[in-house]
């Protein structure tokens, strides 16, 4: 049997319930009872496939810079789940997720919510929402979870914003089949009269969807490709980026970026894009941007989006789990690293498309591969099946370990080998990372470990 989760241990809650009834019903009636907490703030909804946490975290950050009081709800999250959690990039406590959970406990209890119950996400969602009106803030960058239309944030009221990343495959069966049935669900979070911002490199069908369900909500439109940026290379993995609006807003200049995954470079513009428009909307005067955007992205760290956690030996993590978020990861190990020799810890879930995203990470020059599986027994990859589409495809062994921390040691006893110091890259599911990242900040690494 799986292990659960602490928080569903602690509140008895099943951890997955999407498309079981009317869980949107639910959750809007539930909030309801609760004094629809999530009217208390203004909302930018960030969905899409690849790319929402970094997205969602770059819009906090800047929203914090500009001396605005700041909610975030990501997912999945890395570490605990309180990290999921923040005001002004804070974690909510354990005493206050406890407290607002109570209050859900209550309102549960109810006759009118007799034999109904909350999801692990649903409830973390609510949580959010009366953690953000209890601790005011100004605004709540909400991410979406498993999808769109029938996923829990999109019981809110209303939002400001819908904000669209890349839109690609993953959760098939779920949120459909096809990339055209996957962008129809996500694009059900796009409310009437709101604004609705685009990643510029969408699939075509995607955009199209996307456009057309805006104008049925009468909603505002806008492409990312109406922002121009360009990066310079600079010391330390950070960028000079130098950006021009070319709509309204018009905003312009330069900055240090430090987020150093090629693909950050795609979510900065959509970022762009919703802060010309936003600076517009609420008039902000823009002489200091410049300096506000780079004390606000050049230290700034997304967890497990390509990460640098460790530099002796040198330890990236990324949560590239689909076909598109491994091309994306393959594309800037490329552009950084192409040349040196790397060790890749590699574990996907089994209801991933994982043999497409071998393919693309069996094109990385100079890479040897450690096989090992996510932390998740309902859900992961055996290693030995995962090993066999390496062997398939390369007719040559792949070493399995089936903890992940046993291949971390593995990878790091490796790096004594080379004189030209090998790079480790964890990549896929963040069932992987999370025990890895929590290891190497509890314990620390040690070079000569084997």
């Amino acid at each position: 049997m799986a292990k659960q989760s602490n928080l569903a241990k602690q509140a008895s809650l099943p951890d997955f319930m999407y498309n079981v009834g009317d869980r949107i019903g639910l959750l809007k009636r539930v909030l309801k009872t609760l004094g629809n907490p999530d009217k208390r703030f203004k909302i930018i909804h960030i969905c899409g496939t690849n790319g929402k946490g970094s997205t969602a975290t770059m819009i906090a950050a800047i929203l914090h810079q500009l001396n605005y009081q700041v909610g975030a709800f990501t997912s999945p999250f890395i570490g605990t789940m309180y990290n999921s959690i923040q005001r002004n990039f804070a974690d909510i406590s354990k005493s206050e997720f406890n407290d607002e959970m109570r209050q859900i406990r209550q309102v549960m209890a109810r006759p009118a919510f007799r034999n109904e119950t909350l999801s692990e996400f649903e409830a973390q969602f609510i949580v959010a929402m009366l953690f953000f009106a209890d601790h005011p803030v100004d605004y709540v960058v909400l991410e979406c979870g498993l999808g769109g239309e029938l996923d829990a944030t999109n019981a809110v009221s209303d939002t400001m914003y819908s904000v669209f990343t890349e839109i690609g495959l993953d959760h098939l069966g779920i949120l459909g089949d096809t990339v055209t049935e996957i962008a129809t669900t996500k694009s059900k979070i796009i409310r009437p009269g709101n604004t609705t911002i685009t990643a510029s490199h969408q699939r075509s069908e995607v955009f199209q969807i996307l456009k057309s369900q805006a104008a049925t909500k009468q909603a505002t439109f806008i492409s990312a490709d109406t922002v121009q940026l360009t990066a310079t290379q600079g010391a330390h993995l950070k960028r000079v980026i130098n950006f021009q609006s070319t709509i309204e807003g018009r905003i312009q200049g330069q900055f240090m970026f430090g987020l150093p995954g090629t693909y950050q470079l795609q979510n900065l513009q959509t970022v762009l894009t919703w802060l010309n428009d936003f600076v517009a909307k609420v008039k902000i005067p823009c002489q200091h941007l410049d300096e506000n955007l780079t004390a606000a992205l050049s230290q700034l760290v997304v967890p497990g989006r390509f990460e640098r956690i460790s530099t002796r030996p040198t330890i990236f993590l990324d949560g590239g789990h689909n076909p598109d978020g491994v091309k994306a990861f393959v594309t800037s190990v490329n552009e950084l690293y192409r040349s040196r020799p790397k060790i890749i810890i590699n574990g996907f879930l089994k209801d991933k498309e994982y043999q497409s995203a071998v393919k693309s990470l069996l094109t990385l020059k100079n890479a040897s591969f450690i096989v090992t599986e996510p932390q998740n027994q309902k859900r992961e990859l055996d290693a030995v099946k995962l090993s066999q589409v390496y062997q398939q495809l390369t007719d040559k062994p792949i070493q399995i370990f089936e903890s992940p921390i046993d291949a971390l040691k593995e990878a790091i006893y490796r790096t004594h080998k080379f004189n030209d110091g090998p790079i480790i890259f964890v990549i896929g599911s963040f069932y992987l990372l999370n025990p890895i990242r929590s290891y190497i900040l509890t314990k620390g690494v040690d070079f000569h470990e084997n």
